[in-house]
């Protein structure tokens, strides 16, 4: 009773902001322009969705509030008017993304993946850390690690289990999803890691941490290729908000990833085996389990159990993912990986509905999110933002932007301000 009287007087409060933030002081009906009554019309149509949003999220409803707000979002980005050449519009409309962030960090709070248009898939370190000692004593132990590698490390009997276990039944299966779609970003990775000075070799701790994928979710709220939770994302310059959460994003995370290996390498002098630990556990778990056993030696802290099961099965787990990758005929995989990741890249200068610009493009909107997995809400940010365009379709779109207004048609929705700087 008390939310439903409180939800009465926030909409008859917000009814007011709105018709202040339209009307002219002292201003009639009769003496709205024709522009003012639009503007008043769009706005209306979009307080109405979101209405709707409001309530069916206090009802619990979170699916069809989140659709409910995409749909306020979409009635102003699809209008037809430039949101900027308006400051009524742009004002509500500021406002109005304001609420549905809070609603979003909540529904976040609430673990509702905060109204995201982006679909995750389960990433493999949920089904790693349950992996048991019994499963790895099954697969044996009789493997060898073959092969150059670019950094240092000492194989011990897990290593040996996980390449069994890695050829065999579900573990073969797993391997070679991943193995499959790392042709995808093997390439961009290779090159960043390089830049940033890290062993190739390592880009492989992606075939562990989401099999490649940038829309691998954890339970632990991780994501992305290199499942960077939250508080690592942000500490990386990964940003996370409303519109674009960047640890989806293969190049950028791919980037805070070398970093991170490369910080990790150097806090634990040099040792790329408790690197790799911690970075799956955190720096300060590793320090914590060395200080217990007064060895800073990674096979150590596994014998003496000073380590999550995760992070114990983990490290074995990489080196084995690192061994087989790097012979893949060796150890009984054929595997066509996908073809590597490409696009074109366009400057958008406000912001954009994916399933808009796809129509424009004659290409689909799953394609489009495909190519840019870290926009959670089927748009783009508002102002400048660099979009990847299926390759070959960046033509369409200059073609699309050098019409004139006038001549595009209005029954169809347009983009605002499309135009912009190519990359």
């Amino acid at each position: 009773m008390m939310r439903s009287t409180a939800l009465k007087h926030y909409s008859l409060a917000l009814a007011i902001t709105l018709l202040s933030c339209i009307l002219p002081p002292q201003a009639s009906a009769q003496e709205l322009s024709l522009k003012d009554r639009e503007v008043l019309g769009i706005i209306e149509r979009a307080q109405f969705a979101y209405r709707d949003g409001d309530e069916a999220y206090n009802k619990g409803d979170y699916e069809t509030a989140r659709q409910k707000f995409d749909q306020a979002i979409d009635i102003i980005l699809e209008a037809g008017i430039d949101i900027n050449a308006d400051t009524r519009l742009k004002e509500y409309y500021r406002q109005l993304i304001e609420k549905i962030h809070a609603y979003q960090l909540a529904a976040i709070a609430l673990k509702q993946d905060g109204f995201s248009l982006q679909t995750y898939e389960p990433s493999p370190l949920d089904f790693l850390a349950k992996v048991t000692d019994e499963e790895l004593n099954e697969a044996g132990a009789d493997a060898a690690v073959e092969g150059q590698f670019n950094f240092n490390f000492t194989p011990d009997t897990p290593v040996y289990q996980f390449i069994n276990y890695f050829t065999q039944g579900k573990g073969r299966t797993t391997m070679e999803a991943g193995l499959r779609r790392s042709g995808r970003y093997r390439e961009m990775a290779e090159r960043i890691f390089k830049e940033e000075g890290v062993p190739t070799d390592l880009i492989w701790l992606a075939q562990v941490e989401s099999l490649w994928s940038p829309i691998a979710l954890s339970h632990a709220e991780a994501k992305g290729i290199w499942q960077f939770v939250s508080s690592t994302g942000s500490r990386y310059g990964l940003a996370q908000n409303a519109w674009v959460d960047e640890r989806s994003d293969p190049e950028k995370s791919t980037r805070a990833a070398a970093r991170y290996l490369k910080f990790l390498h150097r806090y634990f002098d040099n040792d790329w085996m408790l690197a790799i630990a911690a970075y799956n556990c955190g720096e300060g778990a590793v320090e914590r389990a060395i200080k217990r056993a007064g060895y800073a030696d990674y096979w150590e802290l596994h014998r003496r159990g000073l380590l999550p099961q995760e992070t114990r099965n983990y490290v074995p787990a990489v080196l084995a993912a690192v061994t087989i990758a790097k012979n893949q005929e060796k150890y009984g995989f054929k595997v066509q990986p996908d073809a590597p990741w490409g696009y074109d890249s366009h400057t958008i200068q406000s912001q954009t509905n994916l399933r808009t610009l796809a129509q424009i493009l004659k290409t689909s909107y799953a394609d489009l999110l495909t190519l840019n997995p870290e926009l959670q809400r089927g748009v783009t940010p508002p102002g400048n933002y660099v979009i990847r365009l299926p390759k070959g379709k960046k033509d369409a779109l200059l073609t699309y932007t050098a019409v004139p207004a006038t001549r595009k048609s209005k029954r169809k929705p347009v983009l605002q301000k499309l135009e912009g700087n190519n990359q």
